[in-house]
């Protein structure tokens, strides 16, 4: 597995930071998330980063 960094969703033209979840939850079932590092799709589950909670 490659080293995740600055994983990312993109929502109507925003981009938001998620992190790694032991679950899935709503938002990694609606969307995809991209490691800013590479650009490889992350395919594990995820939620928003704290600094974008109130955000989304």
């Amino acid at each position: 597995m490659p080293q995740w960094q600055r994983l990312y969703i993109v929502i109507e033209d925003v981009r938001y930071e998620v992190e790694p979840a032991a679950a899935d939850t709503a938002t990694s079932l609606l969307f995809r998330a991209w490691c800013g590092g590479c650009g490889t799709e992350f395919t594990f589950p995820f939620r928003l980063g704290a600094r974008d909670l109130r955000a989304a």
